[in-house]
């Protein structure tokens, strides 16, 4: 089965990439079809490259024949998928007012280099994935303020400057293909000036402290959805789990206590702004940033539980804060208005369904018992207070800080008195019910069954933790 590997993921890859021209030189009335569709297809091949990694037991499924351009294995079979879904959700329940020809066609360029950049073997495609769904935040349409565009170029510098001195060392020690990931592995080509380079995207692409602000500007003054689509990538969380640790298991065992602490004091920081911030996008673009870092630090823990935590919780704030940022934005063109946590607003008497959508996709981003995000959080901070006794507890702190954040902004846009004036106000429609139950049910659900989430991202964890395994003195001593 595994001569299929390369054919589903070009074509999951290749069906968004024509629904977008299909959409961008269409007209508007026909993009949201265009885009369901796209990534429909690219759902279906998602959803048949994850059964041939399961048929296979987790193998790396690549082909010498395809120039080793792309693979499936339990690292990306899962996010091509999940992925896929998300952006079908979007583009379904999105206000017709987003989802235009222009806006339509560049959420499925993103979508289409993103599940390119999951698929890659091959550096150079992985590094002109992850540039090509920078660009409609660096050139437009999704372009807002100055930070959003510096901070993505840098990250698109950053990568290609690890990919030029990368391939020139392979290339210098005899190389076959200097260019593949397979081959590359664990080489440590390029030494510790390709490892700062790529450490250096990921933070800039993620927002880790100091190069946080951007995530905040982008979901102020952005498209607020394709913002939350883009960020749910988790692409930096992705490069170093694709390329950092695999290649770099020394420097990365050197480095990575210190860029967990840091990743650590993001999830902090973050929290911490949110508890002060009034604006609802910025709340909840806080809240993504320190539930993101926190997936950083479990990835860099060398621990088998924080590992496997923070590949389940790049689902569930995948999932949860695409709930949230949906309900948030339907709720921002009903009422004709940007939310700020000022005032109690009483909005649950005019959509108690879509109150009840925001409170259960909220509480399984902290943890709720009984969610997907319990079982992740509880991985995450066993994982993180075994690597890091010292500072671990502020994984725990943050969660905390960040439930205050979303009952405060719950409470102040849904309870409190009726407001009056206000008329004509419907609760969610059909198609917007259907995306998110469908959210809630799976959080939900995974979350009381979590034995089939956790299966699928145990071979992934086993295979990233493998270099930790390899030098375990070197892990002793980092502690």
């Amino acid at each position: 089965m595994a001569e299929l590997s390369f054919p589903l993921i070009s074509a999951a890859i290749g069906i968004p990439a024509l629904a977008a021209a299909t959409a961008a030189f269409g007209h508007d009335q026909r993009a949201r079809l265009a885009g369901v569709a796209g990534s429909a297809g690219a759902a279906l091949c998602a959803i048949e490259s994850l059964r041939e990694v399961q048929a296979a037991g987790g193998a790396r499924l690549a082909e010498p024949w395809a120039l080793s351009l792309f693979t499936a294995d339990p690292l990306n079979a899962t996010f091509l998928l999940l992925y896929s879904l998300l952006t079908m959700g979007i583009l379904i329940l999105a206000p017709r007012r987003d989802t235009s020809a222009k806006i339509t066609g560049a959420t499925l360029v993103v979508l289409a280099a993103t599940l390119a950049a999951y698929g890659a073997d091959n550096l150079l495609v992985l590094a002109a994935a992850w540039i090509l769904s920078a660009l409609p935040f660096i050139l437009g349409p999704f372009t807002g303020t100055w930070r959003p565009r510096a901070g993505l170029a840098a990250s698109c510098l950053a990568i290609l400057g690890a990919l030029g001195i990368i391939a020139g060392a392979a290339h210098a020690a005899g190389a076959a293909d200097p260019f593949s990931l397979a081959e590359l592995q664990g080489h440590n080509f390029g030494g510790s000036a390709a490892f700062a380079l790529l450490i250096i995207a990921i933070v800039c692409r993620k927002g880790i402290f100091p190069a946080h602000a951007w995530i905040e500007d982008a979901a102020e003054a952005g498209p607020v959805l394709p913002v939350c689509l883009f960020i749910n990538g988790h692409l930096g969380a992705f490069l170093l789990a694709r390329v950092v640790i695999p290649e770099f298991p020394l420097s990365a065992q050197g480095a990575f206590p210190i860029l967990s602490d840091l990743a650590l004091f993001t999830a902090l920081y973050a929290a911490v702004r949110a508890v002060a911030e009034s604006d609802a996008r910025r709340v909840l673009a806080l809240l993504v940033l320190s539930q993101s870092a926190c997936i950083l630090a479990g990835l860099q823990s060398a621990t088998q539980e924080g590992i496997t935590g923070a590949l389940v919780h790049c689902m569930v704030v995948a999932v949860a804060t695409t709930g949230l940022f949906s309900v948030l934005r339907l709720m921002e063109v009903r009422f004709g208005r940007l939310f700020t946590s000022d005032h109690f607003l009483g909005l649950s008497e005019y959509t108690p369904r879509l109150a009840v959508f925001f409170v259960i996709c909220g509480l399984a981003l902290v943890g709720l018992p009984g969610t997907l995000g319990f079982c992740s959080e509880d991985l995450l901070i066993h994982g993180t207070l075994v690597s890091h006794p010292l500072i671990g507890f502020l994984l725990p702190l943050a969660t905390a800080m960040n439930a205050v954040s979303l009952f405060r902004l719950f409470s102040k846009m849904f309870l409190g008195t009726q407001k009056t004036g206000i008329h004509g106000i419907g609760d969610a429609i059909p198609r917007e019910r259907w995306v998110l139950s469908v959210i809630v049910i799976f959080i939900v659900a995974a979350g009381v069954m979590p034995s089939a989430v956790l299966a699928l991202r145990r071979n992934a964890a086993q295979a990233l933790n493998a270099p930790a395994v390899t030098h375990p003195a070197t892990i002793a001593g980092n502690r």
